[in-house]
């Protein structure tokens, strides 16, 4: 069962997934571990695409916005993690806690996508060089944490297929 993170209280009511909008912050539940804030950037059908996001902030990397909590409705300064982006099943999204404006989402993504580096006031880290920096091996954790709420192959329309089967 998914742990709810610190300062955060379980919603009575289950969300209505019809109402998923670019720019809201949710809590995405993982088979195990610890619920993942995520910012909605793309709504589909049964899914959404979103960018992690944490209050770590000060681990930001040059693909990355640091946001204040007058922008987001969120109690802490949010680091969204511009390059760690995935997927996610309309089930495994918990319930809201925040929102940007929709298109202050779209410039986030694009920064993550390394088409945005102008904008000042998305705040952002300098970029990882090398592996020894602490920041790397903390890119790496997003990304497995993603993994865990990550829609598979075959729940966003992807068939796989094996080679040399016979």
């Amino acid at each position: 069962m998914a742990e709810t993170p610190p300062g955060l209280a379980a919603l009575p009511d289950a969300p209505r997934h019809d109402r998923v909008e670019v720019g809201q912050l949710w809590l995405a539940r993982p088979d195990r571990g610890t619920d993942l804030l995520v910012l909605v950037v793309g709504v589909y059908t049964d899914q959404v695409e979103a960018l992690v996001c944490g209050t770590d902030w000060q681990l930001a990397t040059d693909t990355d916005s640091v946001l204040e909590p007058a922008a987001t409705g969120y109690l802490r300064r949010l680091l969204v993690h511009g390059d760690a982006c995935g997927r996610i099943p309309n089930r495994r999204l918990a319930g809201p806690v925040g929102r940007v404006a929709p298109e202050l989402a779209e410039r986030i993504a694009l920064r993550g996508r390394g088409l945005d580096f102008g904008s000042t006031d998305l705040g952002r880290g300098r970029a990882v060089l090398e592996e020894t920096d602490p920041r790397w091996e903390h890119k790496l954790e997003q990304f497995r944490r993603l993994r865990g709420v990550r829609a598979r192959a075959g729940e966003v329309g992807f068939s796989v297929h094996r080679f040399g089967g016979g």
